[in-house]
């Protein structure tokens, strides 16, 4: 018996070691590996980013484009209803050349273990999902009642530049999903480390009789900071 038990005890060792060891590494890891560190939120840090906005109207058969600054600001940390650390978000726009800033809207960001969320107007959207690993795919409607809309990591980049911010390590993220002849929907992001949101394609567009109607947006960073 005493034979048995010990041989059990030789068995079981390395599980035990290994365990422990997994154990130490949980505890000691880097939530910046996770990926929290390519969105990062904290008081008082600002993007402004050079928009460019092509709206289509099918009824009229007319487009209408509008080049814009945009500022968002990370104002303050605050509990959510659902108890969780949020933190508020401000939005400005101004023409190129005003020289004052117009209050758009405000919402708020979640950052999370296993996810990021943009709160706005009470729907949850999931703007990352965590860890980041090249072509994890997520549903960006995950907790509202919307279709749903799934995005993927598809493209690690050593580094970022537009031409005014030159960044580091970088991820790119497209949307999955099928084209079809009466729409275009299509979206890109890159998110740089150390800054966040870099670089954004957005095209929402159905075509009425080969007419387009919907909305087109590029965006890109053109500065970030702390005010």
């Amino acid at each position: 018996m005493r034979i048995k038990s010990f041989i059990l005890i030789l068995l079981m060792a390395p599980m035990m070691l290994w365990f422990s060891c997994r154990k130490d590494k949980f505890e000691d890891f880097d939530n910046n590996q996770l990926g929290t560190n390519y969105f990062p939120i904290k008081t008082k840090m600002y993007h402004q980013y050079k928009v460019k906005i092509i709206h289509f109207d099918a009824f009229n058969q007319t487009s209408d484009t509008l080049h814009l600054i945009e500022r968002i600001e990370q104002d303050t940390f605050f509990k959510d209803n659902l108890g969780r650390n949020a933190m508020r978000i401000e939005v400005f726009t101004k023409d190129s050349n005003a020289a004052q800033w117009e209050s758009v809207r405000s919402y708020y960001y979640v950052g999370l273990k296993t996810h990021v969320e943009a709160v706005i107007e009470n729907k949850r959207n999931v703007i990352l999902t965590l860890p980041m690993h090249e072509e994890s795919v997520w549903d960006y409607n995950t907790y509202n009642n919307q279709p749903q809309y799934l995005l993927m990591y598809s493209k690690k980049m050593d580094s970022y530049s537009n031409g005014i911010i030159q960044a580091g390590r970088s991820m790119e993220i497209t949307r999955l999903g099928r084209d079809l002849p009466f729409e275009s929907n299509y979206w890109k992001e890159i998110y740089s480390e150390g800054i966040g949101l870099v670089s954004r394609e957005y095209t929402n567009i159905e075509f009425v009789n080969n007419i387009p109607s919907g909305i087109k947006e590029n965006k890109e960073l053109i500065e970030y900071g702390y005010k």
